[in-house]
């Protein structure tokens, strides 16, 4: 019986974070720290891009 109460209180954990998931991250100011990790994956991968451009064609300067 007590299994049966652990998994219907997990359950209802799990719904009630799926239902009010946006009401959460507002509440704990987390979206601006998502677009922060956002930005910083876009320099990232841009930085990156450069980078293999800049070795691409200083590879073919030294061919």
């Amino acid at each position: 019986m007590l299994k049966y109460i652990v998994l219907a209180l997990i359950g209802f954990g799990i719904y009630i974070g799926v239902t009010y998931q946006d009401q959460f991250s507002d509440l704990t100011n987390s979206r601006s720290f998502e677009d922060v990790r956002d930005v910083y994956e876009d320099v990232k991968d841009q930085a990156m891009d450069d980078f293999s451009a800049i070795s691409d064609k200083v590879e073919d300067l030294q061919n």
